[in-house]
């Protein structure tokens, strides 16, 4: 048996346990059916992770043939952000390196290769605290509940809040639209800022619009938005846009009408990533904070979180190897170079306004929008607000 149809064998006796899992989105698994995670926990991807029926989290290594010996190393690593650490294999492979897997607190799960079932599970004897436990909590959040594909708000551009949610008025002749009906109709009701492709995908990342195989539509949270609009009589993209222009240049949604920008707090929180961020900002119990302080605690405890909110898509994967080959420090150490290669540079500029938009910083939070080589980390202020619900 290879590895995959190991996988394949283990996954469904774990499925008839009620384990809930996921597999990783790996090109050796691309014919199993499985829900598929890009999870990283310490430095590596395990092929298996996801709930128990104790609703603890737990993470299978599996393998095929052959590197047994370095699945030791592989589920030890995945010990710092799960319950319980497993090594999924054959029987005849597992015994040789059963010892030392149960003595340094592994659980087993062998495989029968003669019947492809799973003959034996052997749970861990103990486990210590996982370190990186919140960061991997949140990736199953965000599992259990997120069909969209992106996921950063640093991404978002340097615009007003307000316009993501301007898709929210554009299904009312139709209940599926695709993404260039989307931006027809914004562009023949001659919405005032035209990056209609960055609202929409704003809008699904919010989660007010959901994306189906079809095209977009309005989500349960993107109806239960609209209606609070209407109770203020926004009834139209032209009341939207009033209230746009009624909160821009030196004003905030938060500091004209509070309470749109609290009730907008709730859509944002409905977002487990946004949720997990702010928590972290609360938790320093601090009013006063500069962004290095953040990064640094980011990038240290909650490295899915870095990934998946600021590290840019197309060099998520040179990230990823700085933390394989345990050199994070190098990421906190030149915060000029860690922004311009890795980040979003609107994680220091738009991120921040969209933040205090909300409530959730002050505005009297320092504003940058220069180049990136004047910007000096220590002097990003970030003030949070009086009012954040969480």
């Amino acid at each position: 048996m290879n590895e995959a149809n190991v996988v394949s064998v283990i996954c469904e006796d774990l499925q008839d346990k009620n384990w809930q899992l996921w597999i990783d989105d790996h090109y050796i698994h691309r014919d199993l059916s499985y829900r598929k995670h890009s999870i990283f926990i310490g430095g590596a991807r395990p092929d298996i992770y996801g709930l128990n029926d104790f609703n603890q989290i737990f993470a299978v290594e599996v393998k095929g043939k052959e590197d047994y010996k370095k699945a030791i190393g592989q589920a030890l690593t995945y010990k710092s952000g799960v319950n319980h650490s497993y090594i999924g294999g054959l029987t005849s492979e597992i015994v040789k390196i059963k010892d030392i897997a149960i003595s340094s607190g592994l659980g087993l799960i062998c495989v029968d290769e003669s019947i492809e079932k799973v003959k034996t599970i052997l749970n861990p004897l103990y486990a210590i605290i996982p370190y990186y436990l919140e960061d991997i909590k949140n990736e199953i959040n965000v599992l259990q509940s997120q069909k969209k594909e992106s996921r950063s708000f640093s991404s978002f551009g340097r615009t007003h809040i307000i316009n993501y949610f301007s898709p929210l008025y554009l299904f009312e002749q139709k209940e599926i639209m695709t993404k260039k009906e989307l931006r027809e109709v914004l562009s023949d009701f001659r919405w005032r800022n035209k990056s209609y492709t960055e609202f929409i995908s704003g809008a699904n990342t919010i989660g007010i619009i959901d994306l189906d195989p079809e095209g977009y539509k309005i989500s349960n949270i993107g109806n239960f938005c609209l209606e609070y609009f209407q109770s203020l009589n926004i009834n139209s993209l032209q009341e939207l846009q009033e209230l746009i222009d009624s909160t821009s240049q030196n004003n905030s949604v938060y500091s004209q009408f509070p309470h749109i920008a609290k009730f907008l707090q709730l859509i944002y929180f409905q977002n487990s990533d946004f949720k997990k961020f702010i928590t972290i900002l609360i938790g320093f119990n601090q009013k006063e904070l500069n962004f290095r302080v953040i990064l640094d605690k980011i990038i240290k405890d909650f490295p899915n979180l870095f990934l998946n909110l600021f590290v840019k898509k197309e060099t998520k994967e040179k990230v990823i190897d700085i933390y394989l080959n345990q050199k994070k420090e190098q990421l906190i150490e030149d915060y000029i170079n860690t922004i311009g290669e890795f980040m979003y540079y609107n994680s220091i500029f738009a991120f921040k306004r969209h933040l205090v938009h909300l409530g959730i910083l002050s505005k009297e939070s320092s504003s940058f929008s220069k180049s990136i080589k004047e910007y000096i980390i220590d002097d990003d202020t970030w003030i949070l607000g009086n009012d954040i619900l969480l």
